[in-house]
C-alpha cells in the first residue's frame, strides 16, 4: 500500500508544533509497519525539491504558505492546487490530507479514497471577533468542502467528533478516531539515558518542580500559569517551573515573569531537540497544560509517558486522557485559581508518584505503533469500499 500525507506544515520542515509532529510520527510508524509514505508538504525556499529524512520521502513545493493576516489566502491556494497537480500523475492508495491540502485534488472524478483531518478545530474557537470573521474567510471555505468530499475524517476523540459535525454539518458516520500517539520506545529510551540532570539547570532534589511545553500563543493560557505560580510561591517552598517553548507571546510571558519577580523561579527554553526534552519531563514532578482550546495535546502524552502526573483545563480531548484523582487533576478553563488549586493538590497529597504510575499506565494505548495500526485498517477498509463500487 502507498500513501500520501499532504499538509502545509510538518517536522523538521516547519516546527515542532504538535501538528508537525503528529504527521511526521504518523509517516514513520506507517512506514515501520510496511507502508510506502510520502510526505507533500510546503518548501521554505522557491523551488520543488525532494528530501528524504530518516527513510520517509517528503516532497516540498512552493509557495511557503504564510500564516499571516491573508497570507494564507494568497499562498495557501496555489499551494493545493500544485499538490493536486502533482498527484494527478501518481499511482498511490490512499491520501490523508491535513488542514484542508487536498480541496483541488477532491475534484478528481478519479481520484483515490481521502481521509481529511483538521486537528483541533482550533480557528473557529477564536474569542476576538476579528480573529472569528478572519478565521472563518481564511479556513472555513476550504475545510467544509474537504469535509464533504472526504471518504472519511478524521478526528481525535469524541469531543472533536461532535465538534466537527456542528461546525461542518456533516454525518457522524464518516468520522473515524485517530487520535495523537506517542513514541514510547524512544520516550523510555530517553528517560533511561538523560541528558541532563536538576544539577545541570541549578535545580536540587527538594524542589518541586513544574513543566509546561507548547508554543507561546494566546490560546495555550501559559499567562494564567504564571499567574498561579505567583500564587503558589508562597505555599509550596523551592516551587520551580520550566518553560519549553517559543512564539508570539514569549515576549509578553518574559514581561510577567520579571513583573512578578520570578526569575528565580522560571527556567525558559525554546525549541529543543526530542531526546533533551524527555529529560526535562523526566526531571520533573508534575506537567502542566493550561490551553484555552485545542484537541488531544500531545505534550499531554507525552508527559504521561514520562511517568508524570497531569493538571490540565477541562477542554478539548483533556478529559481522554486526565482523569480526576487518578492521575491529575482537571480545573477551569482560563483560571489561574483552578490552576493552583490542581497543582497545590499534588503537592500536599504527595500523589506525584501513584498518579505518575497511573499517567504511564494509561498511555500505553496511545503507542504511535498502534495508532499507525489503527489507521492502516481506515485505509485498508476504505481502498476495499472503493474496489466495491
Amino acid at each position: 500500500m502507498k500513501v500520501v500525507l499532504s499538509t502545509r506544515h510538518v517536522y523538521p520542515f516547519q516546527g515542532y508544533g504538535g501538528a508537525q509532529r503528529y504527521t511526521y510520527c504518523l509517516a514513520k510508524h506507517l512506514n515501520k509497519q510496511g507502508v510506502e509514505v510520502e510526505v507533500l508538504t510546503n518548501s521554505n525556499d522557491s523551488g520543488f525539491h525532494q528530501e528524504t529524512f530518516e527513510g520517509i520521502q517528503f516532497t516540498l513545493f512552493p509557495p511557503l504558505v504564510e500564516t499571516t493576516p491573508w497570507g494564507m489566502l494568497l499562498t495557501f491556494v496555489p499551494f493545493t492546487r500544485l499538490i493536486a497537480k502533482y498527484l494527478k500523475e501518481k499511482e498511490f492508495d490512499i491520501l490523508h490530507s491535513f488542514s484542508g491540502t487536498a480541496f483541488y485534488y477532491s475534484f478528481f472524478s478519479d481520484r483515490v479514497p481521502i481521509v481529511a483531518q483538521g486537528f483541533g478545530n482550533e480557528p473557529y474557537k477564536a474569542k476576538r471577533a476579528f480573529d472569528k470573521i478572519y478565521n472563518y474567510i481564511t479556513f472555513y471555505p476550504n475545510g467544509w468542502w474537504c469535509f464533504q468530499k472526504a471518504d472519511a475524517i478524521a478526528s481525535e476523540g469524541e469531543v472533536q467528533s461532535e465538534e466537527i459535525v456542528k461546525i461542518f454539518h456533516v454525518s457522524k458516520e464518516k468520522i473515524v478516531v485517530l487520535p495523537d500517539g506517542v513514541d514510547l520506545s524512544f520516550i523510555r529510551e530517553s528517560i533511561a539515558r538523560p541528558k541532563v540532570s536538576r544539577q545541570d539547570l541549578g535545580l536540587n532534589e527538594k524542589d518541586f518542580v513544574l513543566i509546561n511545553v507548547n508554543r507561546l500563543v494566546s490560546n495555550k493560557g501559559v499567562n494564567y500559569l504564571i499567574d498561579a505560580l505567583k500564587m503558589l510561591r508562597g505555599r509550596i517552598p523551592n516551587l520551580k517551573l520550566i518553560i519549553v517553548g517559543t512564539g508570539p507571546e514569549e515576549s509578553s510571558i518574559i514581561s510577567m515573569i520579571k513583573d512578578y519577580e520570578l526569575d528565580d523561579v522560571v527556567l525558559h527554553f525554546k525549541n529543543v531537540e526530542d531526546s533533551l526534552l524527555f529529560s526535562y519531563y523526566g526531571l520533573s514532578d508534575l506537567f502542566v497544560c493550561p490551553t484555552l482550546f485545542e484537541g488531544l495535546p500531545l505534550v499531554v502524552l507525552e508527559a504521561m509517558a514520562c511517568g508524570l502526573p497531569i493538571v490540565a483545563t477541562n477542554t478539548g480531548e483533556n478529559p481522554q486522557v486526565v482523569k480526576e484523582d487518578v492521575n491529575g487533576h482537571l480545573v477551569p478553563v482560563a483560571s489561574a485559581q483552578g490552576l493552583a488549586e490542581g497543582i497545590f493538590k499534588v503537592y500536599e497529597n504527595d500523589s506525584r508518584d501513584s498518579m505518575g504510575k497511573k499517567s504511564a499506565e494509561m498511555v500505553r494505548e496511545y503507542d504511535w505503533g498502534i495508532i499507525a495500526g489503527r489507521a492502516i485498517e481506515i485505509y485498508e477498509d476504505l481502498v476495499r469500499k472503493r474496489r466495491r463500487q
